[in-house]
């Protein structure tokens, strides 16, 4: 079992002061029909049985795990086995209550009158998202997010989005950071109170977005967006940052091509900003895993993971790292960074 939870602290009172980034480069995540495996950019090789604790195949099993602090969320697409969190370095494990059913399938979700009637998202596309503090879980599904404490037995619901939109939800420096995909609205929530400490509104005029990623720091937030009808095969097309902290007036996205002495990491469920090292992470890139689709000869689909990287500048323009993280089915789910809880702290 995981170690009992340690109340919520300010970050001056656990940390001494602000938190500084770390430079740490993370691992690539990802199931396969051999288990949960780790491809690790700092030693440019997968990680084996004395680095990680094995964690065998299951099939309908949903594996995201948080970036920082090398914790994974357990789920079952098909309801069979029980959710919970798993550190894939140590082997420990702690239950969570089944996750929770959110508003947007209990009662009708409003619509202005210009907006498309939604659809009813499947069971096994609800838009899930989660993150941890050392307080608890919160975890997002379709237009609300719950929160549960470590060792709880319910979920809490803290916040629900407008028009039913999913969200992200990522942790960092005492605050949850919720991004609503479909209004590009962010809500801070303060970790220890649950209570929303500010909100951050759309970027002026964004329009109709096919994605965007939020990349939280203990200072400020980086939001990358990509228009539709944008050019195709890029992460991004638009980057934004906005101060939450210390700032005298409520905060707001502004366009940004330069983010100083920093990277910033992003896949499907969480971002995050390393500090830029020579041997490590180049400043001001964004880097993003990438999944290649290969078929044999004989028809068997599969996929082989690397890693994109571009400028902040220039993201037409796309490099690659070309790693050798072998190949697995596509049925498998898909790839997430990850640090290791040694190597990363919980910040």
């Amino acid at each position: 079992m995981l170690a009992p939870p340690v109340p919520e602290m300010s970050m001056e009172t656990e940390h001494g002061g602000h938190e500084e980034e770390s430079a740490m480069l993370p691992c690539v995540a990802f199931s396969s029909e051999h288990g949960y495996k780790f491809f690790s950019l700092a030693h440019m090789r997968m990680l084996n049985s004395v680095d990680v604790r094995p964690m065998p195949p299951v099939l309908g099993r949903r594996l995201v795990p948080s970036p920082y602090g090398g914790m994974v969320l357990a789920t079952d697409v098909c309801y069979r086995h029980p959710c919970h969190l798993v550190d894939p370095f140590t082997g420990s494990r702690a239950p969570l209550p089944d996750l929770p059913i959110p508003f947007s399938e209990k009662e009708p979700v409003g619509c202005l009158s210009d907006e498309p009637r939604l659809r009813c998202a499947r069971v096994t596309d609800d838009g899930l998202a989660w993150d941890w503090s050392r307080r608890g879980v919160m975890v997002a599904r379709g237009d609300t997010a719950f929160f549960c404490e470590h060792g709880g037995e319910r979920w809490m619901p803290v916040h629900q989005s407008k028009l039913g939109s999913p969200m992200t939800v990522n942790y960092r420096g005492g605050l949850f950071f919720v991004l609503e995909l479909r209004t590009l609205k962010t809500t801070i929530i303060d970790a220890g109170t649950l209570q929303a400490r500010t909100k951050i509104p759309a970027p002026p005029g964004f329009g109709d977005v096919d994605y965007a990623y939020l990349a939280p720091s203990t200072d400020d937030a980086i939001l990358l967006v990509h228009r539709a009808g944008d050019s195709d095969g890029v992460v991004f097309t638009k980057a934004y940052r906005a101060r939450h902290r210390d700032s005298q007036r409520p905060p707001r996205w502004r366009p940004v091509l330069d983010i100083g002495d920093r990277a910033v990491f992003v896949d499907g469920a969480h971002g995050f900003t390393v500090t830029a090292d020579p041997t490590g992470a180049k400043a001001n890139r964004v880097y993003v895993i990438l999944a290649h689709q290969l078929t044999h000869p004989c028809g068997r689909l599969a996929v082989a993971y690397d890693v994109g990287f571009t400028d902040l500048t220039r993201p037409e323009r796309m490099g690659r790292l070309n790693l050798n993280t072998g190949e697995v089915e596509p049925m498998w789910g898909r790839p997430h960074w990850i640090i290791p809880r040694n190597e990363s702290g919980r910040r």
